[in-house]
């Protein structure tokens, strides 16, 4: 036990696990149906506090720090994102989490997607926001770390005076529709992840894997038809990352889908508009019916 955090008289603890040798690190809070969050590239479980401490009222709410991110070792360099969501619901199965929804942002929604294609009898239901993998458009900035020298010299930026506080200036102007409404505990995660060498490096990584040099490496809008679980689509209409028209591509395609547009709010949705982001959220799975009982 690692951390126990506090959030409107939800315990959230911290814990971790060993996966193929890799030590996961993940928050949970309370229990039922669970929930599991993952977050993006460059973020950690440290953005998905509240909404565990929220959701984990009425479910087993579970977010995981990616590999390489937070305090989870990282994964070979060689390992792609097919490989990373292969990993991630083995961490999942560790867990001894059953029929669980997924709630994927950005990154995080890519792995979601690949994860319930690879397993669509074992998700009961899937929140996408601002995804990946729905559309062959990828963030300028992105491909230029990706693909550029700036993704060698990107790491450093760790270890050089204010250079986190320069990475999470960006992030939020490029990020946010309204950066000043960024709450005070994201700008502490994201410092905090921006100080860490590892951090930046996995994300440099990552960028690489779902990224070619004309954009996004991964689309799967011609799959979306085989997902027969409920699928909430969540995004900000001032999305400077992932525009929103690969939200309606995807809604187009889902057979059990509903979109959610936000006015006013970027990538960052579920930071930025982080009520209106839960109250989307719990309605979902509110209308969801109970997971099956795990078989003895």
């Amino acid at each position: 036990m690692a951390t126990r955090i506090d959030d409107q008289k939800q315990p959230v603890t911290g814990k971790h696990v060993t996966v193929d040798g890799v030590r996961v690190h993940y928050y949970e809070s309370g229990s039922g149906d669970p929930v599991v969050f993952l977050h993006g590239i460059g973020g950690s479980a440290d953005n998905w506090w509240r909404a565990v401490a929220k959701v984990g009222r009425t479910h087993h709410a579970i977010a995981i720090d990616l590999p390489g991110y937070g305090r989870s070792d990282p994964l070979p360099d060689d390992v792609g994102a097919e490989r990373t969501a292969a990993f991630l619901w083995r961490t999942v199965e560790e867990i001894g989490l059953s029929h669980p929804v997924l709630v994927g942002h950005s990154f995080g929604g890519l792995l979601s997607l690949m994860i319930s294609l690879d397993h669509p009898g074992a998700v009961r239901g899937m929140v996408l926001i601002s995804s990946g993998g729905l559309g062959r458009t990828g963030s300028p900035s992105s491909l230029a770390l990706a693909f550029t020298p700036l993704g060698m010299v990107y790491p450093w930026l760790a270890r050089l005076p204010f250079g986190p506080e320069a990475l999470v200036a960006s992030l939020a102007v490029s990020g946010a529709c309204r950066p000043w409404r960024l709450p005070h505990l994201w700008w502490r995660t994201e410092r905090k992840a921006a100080s860490s060498y590892t951090a930046l490096r996995t994300t440099v990584r990552d960028l690489r894997k779902m990224s070619v040099p004309w954009g996004q490496k991964y689309v799967l809008l011609d799959r979306l038809r085989e997902l027969p679980m409920p699928c909430l689509t969540l995004w900000g209409t001032h999305d400077q990352m992932t525009p929103f028209w690969h939200a309606i591509a995807a809604d187009r395609r889902l057979r059990h889908g509903t979109l959610r547009f936000l006015p006013f709010t970027g990538h960052l949705l579920p930071s930025e508009a982080e009520g209106r982001f839960l109250r989307h959220l719990l309605d979902f799975l509110g209308e969801l019916p109970a997971a099956p009982a795990p078989s003895a």
